[in-house]
């Protein structure tokens, strides 16, 4: 039952269509990069690559995290609003349209100190998010372009996922 569960994806083959991107985004950014899907509330790490900061923020396939994190954030934000999470705060509506809008979730050290994190969603078939990248740095890294390496992962992932080729 644990190698079964351990197979299961929310997209047919997402892990095999993202390995290749994710590792490329982990070695060009020096982050540990993760696909995280939501989980009973939860971000449940799918997969996950090391980067320099392994040792300070570990991840690995099956660790779970707070839906506030950027990668929950992104998939929260995205679901369904009858979706059981922890009472978000009473700003979260809007922080929810500003994601949405832009995108992208970003944490600077909101959920643990010395730990930054940019997500976005990755979408399936019919345009919805079913899965979330995300990529973890100590706060001394620039986040614009770690964004815009992020995001433009997420793109390459999203479009084979849908059967696309990469923007």
């Amino acid at each position: 039952m644990f190698r079964l569960g351990l197979g299961w994806q929310p997209h047919p083959g997402m892990l095999a269509l993202a390995r290749r991107p994710v590792h490329e985004l982990a070695r060009a950014t020096g982050a540990t990069v993760g696909i995280f899907v939501l989980r009973e509330g939860r971000a449940l790490t799918a997969a996950a690559v090391p980067g320099e900061w392994e040792s300070f923020a570990p991840m690995r396939a099956g660790m779970t995290f707070p839906w506030t994190t950027a990668a929950g954030k992104v998939l929260v934000a995205g679901a369904p609003p009858e979706l059981p999470v922890d009472p978000p705060s009473r700003t979260w509506t809007r922080e929810a349209a500003g994601i949405r809008e832009a995108g992208v979730a970003v944490d600077r050290q909101e959920v643990a100190e010395g730990v930054c994190c940019v997500a976005v969603p990755l979408h399936g078939q019919r345009g919805t998010a079913v899965a979330a990248l995300c990529a973890l740095v100590d706060p001394s890294q620039p986040l614009s372009s770690l964004t815009a390496s992020v995001m433009r992962t997420g793109r390459v992932i999203g479009a084979a996922m849908q059967g696309r080729p990469g923007r």
